[in-house]
């Protein structure tokens, strides 16, 4: 048997969802895509129309490198305070907490754990992170869970 027919075969077994999947996930060689797509053509799958490779818009925008905002000694500093960014909207990472987690005596040494955001985020997120150094997130004594937004 030949390829074209060997690949006939494997498109005629699938369901239609499946074929159209493989189809529209980008994942068949030139010479595979048009077979399936005879199929799904000869099935009467709507097939649906890619762009042109110039038109594809990228699904992620580059904000830069990342940057150090913070760097702390212990990771679970670091950890708070990323999450403290990614609460405030910007995508922040940690770096170095696992080597520092277990190497604790090197921390020191490597500067220990950091934080870091993308170059376009680093004004946001050095002012986030001094109002959190301030204690503008503190929450009251008198605080009342229940009407928070998550409704305790």
């Amino acid at each position: 048997m030949d390829d074209t027919r060997e690949l006939q075969a494997v498109f005629a077994r699938l369901a239609d969802e499946e074929l159209l999947r493989r189809i529209t996930a980008g994942g068949l060689t030139d010479f595979a895509l048009p077979i399936a797509r005879a199929e799904a053509h000869a099935r009467g799958l709507p097939l649906p129309v890619r762009p042109p490779p110039d038109m594809v818009v990228p699904d992620e925008v580059y904000h830069g490198d990342f940057q150090t905002v913070a760097s702390h000694l212990t990771p679970t500093e670091a950890h708070v305070l990323c999450d403290c960014l990614r609460a405030g909207g910007l995508p922040a990472i940690t770096a170095d907490v696992n080597l520092t987690q277990a190497h604790s005596w090197l921390a020191p040494a490597m500067g220990g754990a950091s934080v870091r955001v993308p170059a376009a985020f680093v004004g946001e997120a050095t002012a986030l992170l001094a109002a959190f150094r301030e204690g503008s997130f503190q929450l009251d004594d008198d605080f009342d869970e229940s009407a928070s937004p998550a409704g305790g």
